[in-house]
């Protein structure tokens, strides 16, 4: 058979090309079931590696935390052959994620993702066509985690009472159950982790700490925190709250993440300390300061009797307090200062300081330093915040047997013990002398920063009656840089109900180095109920 010119049979695997095709390619060869190209569409080709070549998505998973709110970032899809525009095909019903033409992952406009795992499925797109749909899985948040409190509850209390609010980290709840610690029923508590008291608790609660297991659930898993509800009766401390005063307590939140609390209104948490709020303070001059003082080179003398320094600060031009003989009776109220020297020779004195904030910034003297010849020296210091001093916070220097009375309460002692290396940090420290009553009750010890070790009560006089009582002492440090303190010599002394943090004192908790006598197990002593913060058990060491 006979066929036209031109006309070839095919041959698998190779492409015919027939007139002007044909001669066009006739200086070429073919090779392998491929055309070889020359000249023009050779170079043509080359530039152009990927021809054809459609996106391939590489990403697997992503992470992120919880609450992250609307169009956040969570991460970049990453691709071969660059693609220019991205599509979320399936897994995203709520509109909870949102992919833009970079890659970029990101929440909803409208809708954020609550804590879960998610199942997205992807698509990328170039010139040259769409990817293949690939799952992506993205895990939002993470399982709550319940961190530790206490709570303060004064009873008689009335059903739906609020105790406190649980918190959590890590991921956000959707739930909250009691699960152990309320087989009474005193307690409620709902989703949003509101703790309240129930009819029965209202009828039947008594004054006792309970300890409540609450768990904390999501998608994602749950978690359980301790946390202790310490309820007393109304008015059962004198622990300062009736003359507190006005304003935020200044550390509201801090007995979160410990175990147990005091059962009394602890200063500086559960009440302000310091200055009142509204309180306008004014810079003292020679035309207000009171008659019988005299303001000069940095210095307010004060040397008449029953003066009254109410709402200055003295720290805005660096003035020293200093109470000279005469100056007896002198009362200190919503003020700032950073220094006060008690320098008395007469056979009555008198010093009363409250509701004032006294920020010794670090400096090495003594923000309090009391001097007095007299047995009579009275002096009160309450609702006061001491904050960073560098050496001793009080100082009683008693002179010729002199000393006389201390009550320190309602106050709160902050990073005491600030200064350089080799200064002592004692918060109360007494040479000498001879003390009726030492009374140091109902503080607030907190430290978040400390320079060096710090010391406690250092009493080296003779006490007729001490107290170290109702305080507590707590820190966000993690390493023991302390010891609570020390006294040589007393008639009676009480050590009690105080509730510390034990990463507060190394080498013991009261000072047991010889001469130093009144410590646990001494006759004429009493240590009982002191309490670890961190485990809610006896303090080890303070405990006869």
């Amino acid at each position: 058979m006979r066929f036209g010119v031109g006309v070839r049979f095919p041959v698998p695997g190779v492409v015919e090309l027939v007139g002007k095709a044909f001669a066009r390619t006739r200086v070429g060869a073919f090779s392998g079931g491929a055309v070889q190209l020359t000249g023009r569409a050779s170079a043509r080709l080359a530039l152009r590696p990927n021809l054809g070549s459609v996106p391939v998505i590489t990403s697997v998973s992503f992470t992120a935390g919880t609450n992250l709110g609307f169009d956040a970032l969570i991460g970049t899809i990453a691709a071969t052959n660059s693609p220019t525009s991205f599509a979320i095909t399936a897994g995203n019903p709520s509109g909870y994620f949102a992919v833009y033409n970079n890659g970029n992952l990101r929440t909803g406009l409208a809708a954020a993702p609550p804590d879960n795992n998610y199942s997205l499925t992807v698509t990328a797109t170039n010139s040259y066509g769409t990817s293949q749909p690939k799952t992506i899985s993205v895990t939002i948040g993470a399982a709550p985690v319940v961190i530790n409190n206490s709570f303060n509850l004064t009873i008689p209390v009335a059903s739906g009472a609020t105790v406190g609010k649980v918190t959590t980290t890590s991921g956000t709840p959707t739930a909250f159950s009691i699960t152990a610690g309320n087989s009474a029923g005193y307690f409620a508590i709902n989703n949003a982790g509101d703790i309240t008291v129930t009819s029965a608790g209202a009828s039947s609660l008594s004054a006792q700490t309970y300890n409540l297991a609450v768990q904390a659930t999501n998608a994602l898993g749950s978690g359980t925190g301790s946390i202790a509800v310490v309820a007393s009766s109304a008015g059962a401390y004198p622990d300062g709250s009736a003359n507190a005063p006005t304003g935020t307590p200044n550390f509201p939140n801090l007995f979160s993440g410990y175990v147990t609390r005091p059962p009394w209104q602890v200063a500086g948490v559960d009440y302000r300390v310091g200055i009142n709020t509204g309180v306008v303070l004014k810079t003292p001059t020679t035309a207000n300061i009171p008659a019988g003082c005299t303001l000069s080179n940095g210095r307010l003398a004060v040397d008449a009797a029953n003066v009254v320094l109410d709402g200055f600060d003295f720290t805005a031009s660096n003035v020293w307090i200093y109470v000279v003989t005469g100056g007896n009776n002198l009362t200190i109220t919503n003020c700032k200062f950073r220094n006060i020297t008690q320098d008395y020779y007469g056979t009555e004195a008198g010093l009363t300081i409250r509701y004032c904030e006294i920020d010794n910034q670090a400096d090495e003297g003594w923000p309090f330093y009391l001097r007095s010849a007299s047995k009579n020296n009275h002096v009160t210091i309450e609702y006061c915040w001491l904050k960073k001093t560098g050496g001793d916070w009080i100082d009683l220097s008693g002179q010729g047997g002199g000393g006389g009375d201390l009550i320190f309460r309602y106050n709160i002692i902050q990073n005491n013990a600030n200064g350089p290396p080799g200064i002592h940090g004692d918060w109360l420290q007494d040479e000498a002398g001879a003390h009726p009553q030492l009374i140091f009750d109902f503080n607030l010890a907190y430290w978040t920063e400390c320079a060096q070790g710090t010391q406690g009560w250092m009493i080296e006089g003779a006490v007729t009656t001490g107290s170290w009582s109702n305080n507590t002492i707590a820190t966000t440090l993690n390493q023991p840089h302390n010891f609570v303190g020390g006294c040589k010599s007393a008639t009676s002394f009480v050590c009690r109900d105080n509730y510390v943090d034990p990463n507060m004192y190394y080498g013991g908790p009261w000072r047991g180095d010889t001469g130093w006598d009144i410590k646990p197990g001494i006759a004429g002593t009493t240590f009982t109920g002191n309490i670890n913060l961190r485990t809610g058990g006896a303090l080890s060491g303070m405990n006869a």
